[in-house]
C-alpha cells in the first residue's frame, strides 16, 4: 500500500513539474495583442522575404498578430507612409532612415533585413562605354550626359549614384535622373523603350540583363564593387524601421515581430522548402511571357536567399559607417551617432 502511495505521489509530482515547465515555456513565447501591422514590400522582386514568408506560412499568427503587406517601391515612399502611420514597418535603406531622423522623424531601426548593399548599375548594350575595362571610379565618367533610371527621385539609388559620381570628380547635374519604379519597369524603360541609358537598381535587373544579353551590369555593389565604404557597411544596409512611439509602447508586439521574422528566415533557408518558396514567389515575380522566365525566377531566388539576415542583428559599426558615408555625401546634413537611429532593444552586434 505504501509502495502504491509512493508511486502515486511520484507521478503527481512529475505531472506538476511538467505543467510548470510547460507554463514557463508558454510564458517565454512572444505573443502580441492581435494587432494588424502594415509592412513595406517592393513589387517585382524578392523584396521583403521575411515578411512575405511570415505571412504566407502563418508565423505572424503564431505570435498573435497579422501581417499586411503593402507595396511601396522606394525607401522614401516607405518612410513617408511610416511617419503618416499607413504602415508600421519599412524595409528601408539605413541611409535614408538616418536622413529622416535628422529631419525630425521619430523613427528607429529595429533590425537588419539584408546586411549588404543590394544595388547594381546596368547599362544597355548599345550604350558606348569607353571605360568599360577600367576600374571604379574611372568607369563613372562614361555616364556623363546619360539618362539614369532610379526607383524614385530622392531614393537611395539616386543618393548612391551621386556618391559614385563624386568619386569620379563629376556632379549630379552631369546626368539626368528618371524615376522608373521596379526592376521590371526599369528593364522596359532601359531596353524596350530606351527612355534611359543605364539604371541603378536592385535585383532581378542584373539576372534579366544577363539572360537576355540586352544589357549588362558594370558595377555590382552586392559583391562589394563601387565605393570603398560599401564593404564596411555590410551588416546594416537594408533594415526594418518603425515609429519610435510604437516600438516603445508595444514591447510584446516587437518581440513577436522579431520572432516571426526569424522563424521566416529559418524556413526559407531550409533547402527542403525551396520548391514551395518558388511557388509562393511565382505570382509575385512576373516576367510576363519572357522566354526562360521560370528559369530566371528559380535561379534568382536561389542566389538571393543568402543575402537575407537570419537573425535580424544590426552591426553597429556598419550602421555608423553608413551614417558617416551619408554625411560625407550630403544624404544627411549633420553628424549622426548610430545609436541615435537604432532602437536600444534591437538585436545587434558591435
Amino acid at each position: 500500500m505504501k509502495s502504491q502511495s509512493f508511486r502515486f505521489s511520484l507521478c503527481t509530482a512529475s505531472a506538476i513539474a511538467l505543467v510548470a515547465i510547460s507554463g514557463q515555456a508558454a510564458a517565454q513565447t512572444p505573443r502580441a495583442n492581435g494587432e494588424t501591422v502594415g509592412i513595406q514590400n517592393y513589387a517585382s522582386t524578392t523584396g521583403n522575404m521575411h515578411a512575405i514568408i511570415a505571412k504566407e506560412k502563418g508565423f505572424c499568427e503564431k505570435y498573435n498578430f497579422k501581417c499586411e503587406i503593402k507595396i511601396l517601391n522606394s525607401t522614401s515612399l516607405g518612410l513617408q507612409a511610416l511617419v503618416g502611420k499607413s504602415i508600421d514597418f519599412t524595409h528601408s535603406g539605413a541611409d535614408l532612415v538616418g536622413a529622416a531622423v535628422v529631419a525630425g522623424a521619430e523613427v528607429v531601426i529595429v533590425g537588419t533585413a539584408m546586411p549588404a548593399n543590394v544595388l547594381s548599375i546596368s547599362v544597355r548594350k548599345d550604350v558606348p562605354m569607353p571605360s568599360r575595362d577600367k576600374s571604379y571610379p574611372e568607369i563613372m565618367n562614361d555616364f556623363r550626359g546619360k539618362r539614369i533610371g532610379v526607383a524614385a527621385r530622392g531614393s537611395s539609388n539616386e543618393k548612391y549614384f551621386n556618391a559614385m559620381l563624386k568619386d569620379a570628380g563629376l556632379n549630379p547635374e552631369d546626368v539626368t535622373y528618371v524615376a522608373v519604379g521596379a526592376p521590371n519597369t526599369t528593364y522596359t524603360a532601359l531596353v524596350i523603350g530606351k527612355q534611359i541609358d543605364a539604371a541603378i537598381m536592385y535585383q532581378p535587373l542584373t539576372q534579366v540583363c544577363q539572360f537576355n544579353k540586352t544589357c549588362e551590369t558594370v558595377i555590382d555593389m552586392t559583391i562589394g564593387e563601387g565605393p570603398k565604404s560599401v564593404k564596411a557597411t555590410i551588416g546594416a544596409n537594408i533594415v526594418f524601421a518603425a515609429r519610435k512611439e510604437m516600438v516603445e509602447s508595444n514591447p510584446k508586439l516587437m518581440e513577436a515581430f522579431s520572432a516571426a521574422m526569424t522563424d521566416a528566415a529559418a524556413w526559407f533557408n531550409d533547402p527542403k522548402n525551396f520548391d514551395e518558396l518558388v511557388k509562393i514567389y511565382t505570382p509575385i515575380i512576373s516576367f510576363g511571357d519572357m522566354t526562360g522566365a521560370d528559369e530566371i525566377r528559380r535561379n534568382w531566388i536561389k542566389s538571393v536567399i543568402p543575402a537575407y539576415s537570419k537573425d535580424l542583428k544590426v552591426k553597429v559599426s556598419a550602421l555608423q559607417e553608413i551614417m558617416d558615408f551619408s554625411l560625407e555625401n550630403k544624404i544627411i546634413d549633420a553628424k549622426v551617432d548610430a545609436k541615435r537611429v537604432l532602437w536600444d532593444k534591437a538585436p545587434q552586434t558591435p
